[in-house]
């Protein structure tokens, strides 16, 4: 049978060639755009993986040309770049706020991962750049197709043959390609771990975030990303008896002569805290409490991550790093060895309650189903149960906690013989862009201070009142919230001493991360934005209220510190249970604590002399440094990231220890 000749356009081969150009041009200039550099200081224009990128590409074009219906194709065409282009405007913006990109981990969180995203701190400057380039591709493909009639005749071949084979072929390479850029990766060099030095291992976990990021590329991170959340860590019947041992293994029973056991705690979780947040004219109590007064405060604590995480590492000790609380908790992972089933797990008989109180709606991080039926907490009072007058109008428009918490004071401390309460605040919580109605009587105080205040901090601090007339406006706003969650905290003493629990009731204050928006913090403390490996910027307050503990008096702890050491020192204080096989930290009162090592959700992992974004390149922060430090750091880190590797297998595969914690346990 003879074939038809057919006349197709030129423009069903031009499209897909158009594609691996313009995805390529937005690479470079996103990357060059970020300032990203490789190990000898240059900037980056491609990953250095390029591989990875160009195969995925060029995959992606043969599908393009595959589909064949002009219509279709344009459209295939226009979305595929369109993706790439919100891609790295998210990525441009995370960068800015966080120095962090994008991941599957915020998409398990939702909206709640980007309402934090306001119209201030978007990165305009990457939202211009990529919306002029998807600009000229839009106007380049209109041209195209409006200007060039050009065909070109098909004989002696059928059109689906043709179709199939050139996707094929493309397809074909663009495997080859991927398949021979995994063979470059670079191994293990002698004298260093996998983890540290392995391009290999880094490929198949991404430990290192934005590493990973720089290494392979968007389309080959993105890429990846994908595969290990298809071909997760699955354990064999082998692997799940050796990590149900494992956790056996960890167990450390209750301690009855702990100093502070059968007590009751309040956790204070401080939204965005920084130290230049406390002061004696504005914040008298938190300046108290800072300054030992009955109290012990840890001035070496440092953290980094979003809010979701310092929770759920003071929570758990440690927390998922590729999958939510939520899908553990749907993998069979039982959290038996969070703080709440601790607290309740000793062997007196007393009635123990566990309350969660937050601000905020019940399923803003999906906290009402983690947090009761998971980490189990007996109740939870949020938004939906405060009946005061305030109202919430919007996001950043927080009433006052001192009102919020004053509504729910019964439930933050309940009329049972023991209880923990964790009360998460979030007056202080930005972005600090509006004049709240309900701090007025803040602002006033604020005033009222200032000349004294702005003389004190000159004289005794190392941070600046911000100059400039917007940033004043932050820091100015940002005050007065902290001055609510003073007359909260105020309060709060005041009533366990009015009911009579002050006695035999501590409570804990930790800072989530420091005051990001705006980037108040670093303009603060004087560190500029691309100064990432300033440890000092990450230095916020930890602090516990106990004249039982402190006996009347108090204790300033300079030692380096960070979120994971909390609940070890919760459970070391309080004689609970626990588990140091699930634990990332030690309890700040141990000889363990000189290894005290932080590795930050979003990246980077420091202690308060040495920053590394990788183990291997690490940037000397402190004085006085050894080489002995240095090789700490480097088997501090290994332990970490080995540890949180076997946590990730648990928690994917929903794997729990044989030991029932509670008072029926002997």
């Amino acid at each position: 049978m003879k074939i038809k000749e057919k006349e197709i356009s030129t423009n069903n081969f031009i499209f897909p060639a158009l594609f691996i150009f313009f995805a390529i041009i937005f690479e470079m200039a996103n990357f060059l755009y970020l300032g990203f550099r490789n190990t000898e200081g240059s900037l980056m224009v491609f990953p250095s993986y390029f591989l990875f990128d160009f195969a995925i590409i060029l995959m992606l074009a043969g599908l393009i040309y595959v589909v064949h219906n002009k219509i279709a194709m344009q459209i295939l065409y226009y979305l595929l770049l369109f993706i790439q282009c919100a891609l790295n405007i998210a990525n441009s913006t995370m960068y800015n706020i966080f120095g962090d990109i994008l991941s599957f981990d915020l998409f398990y969180l939702g909206g709640e991962a980007t309402s934090a995203i306001t119209a201030d701190v978007i990165d305009w400057g990457g939202v211009f750049l990529n919306f002029a380039i998807y600009v000229v591709i839009v106007v380049t493909g209109v041209i195209l197709v409006k200007k060039n009639k050009k065909t070109v005749t098909i004989k002696n071949f059928s059109m689906p043959v043709i179709v199939l084979a050139t996707t094929v072929l493309c397809w074909s390479m663009g495997l080859g390609l991927f398949g021979l850029q995994e063979h470059t990766l670079a191994d293990t060099e002698p004298g260093q771990s996998e983890i540290e030095s392995s391009d290999k291992y880094l490929w198949n976990n991404f430990q290192f975030k934005l590493d990973a990021f720089e290494k392979f590329g968007n389309y080959g991170f993105y890429t990846k990303s994908v595969l290990n959340l298809i071909f997760h860590n699955e354990a064999d019947n082998n692997e799940k008896d050796f990590y149900q041992n494992f956790i056996d293994e960890g167990y450390q029973a209750e301690n009855p002569d702990a100093p502070l056991y059968g007590d009751n705690l309040i956790v204070i979780l401080c939204e965005s805290m920084d130290w230049y947040a406390i002061d004696p004219f504005n914040t008298p109590t938190l300046y108290s409490i800072a300054s030992g007064n009955n109290s012990i405060s840890f001035t070496g604590f440092h953290a980094r991550n979003r809010t979701n995480n310092s929770e759920g590492i003071v929570l758990n000790g440690s927390t998922p790093r590729n999958i939510s609380i939520t899908e553990a908790l749907e993998n069979g992972y039982n959290f038996d060895y969070a703080l709440p089933k601790l607290f309740k797990a000793t062997s007196s008989d007393e009635e123990t309650v566990t309350t969660y109180v937050h601000q905020n709606t019940g399923d803003f991080y999906n906290r009402d189903v983690t947090h009761i039926s998971g980490l189990g907490f007996d109740y939870m009072y949020m938004l939906e149960d405060y009946t005061g007058e305030q109202e919430q109008k919007g996001w950043g428009k927080w009433f006052t906690d001192l009102d919020f918490s004053s509504n729910l004071m019964d439930y933050i401390i309940p009329d049972t013989d023991r209880f923990l309460t964790f009360f998460a605040t979030i007056s202080t919580h930005g972005p600090y862009t509006y004049r709240n109605p309900y701090y007025e009587e803040y602002y006033q105080i604020y005033d009222e201070n200032f000349e004294e205040y702005s003389v004190w901090v000159e004289e005794n601090t190392p941070f600046t009142i911000p100059t400039d007339e917007s940033d004043y406006k932050h820091f100015y706003y940002y005050k007065a919230a902290f001055i609510d969650l003073d007359h909260t905290v105020a309060n709060i003493i005041s009533e366990l001493e009015e009911r009579g629990r002050a006695s035999d009731t501590s409570i804990l204050l930790f800072a989530d991360h420091n005051a990001y928006y705006h980037d108040l913090s670093l303009k603060v403390k004087g560190i500029e934005k691309s100064d990432f490996q300033e440890t000092f910027a990450y230095n916020i307050p930890l602090m516990l209220y106990s004249p039982k503990l402190t006996q009347g008096e108090g204790e300033i702890i300079d030692t380096f510190c960070n979120t994971y050491d909390v609940l070890p020192t919760i459970c070391d204080v309080y004689g609970l249970p626990s588990n140091t096989n699930l634990l990332y930290g030690f309890s700040i009162f141990s000889e363990e604590i000189k290894n005290s090592f932080f590795a930050s959700h979003l990246n980077g992992m420091f202690t308060e002399d040495i920053y590394s974004l990788n183990i291997t390149d690490i940037y000397i922060v402190g004085d006085n440094v050894t080489d002995q430090d240095i090789e700490n750091f480097n088997k501090n880190a290994n332990r970490f990231f080995k540890r949180q590797e076997e946590l990730e297998i648990i928690y994917e595969n929903g794997i729990n220890g044989t030991i029932k914690l509670g008072s029926q346990y002997v």
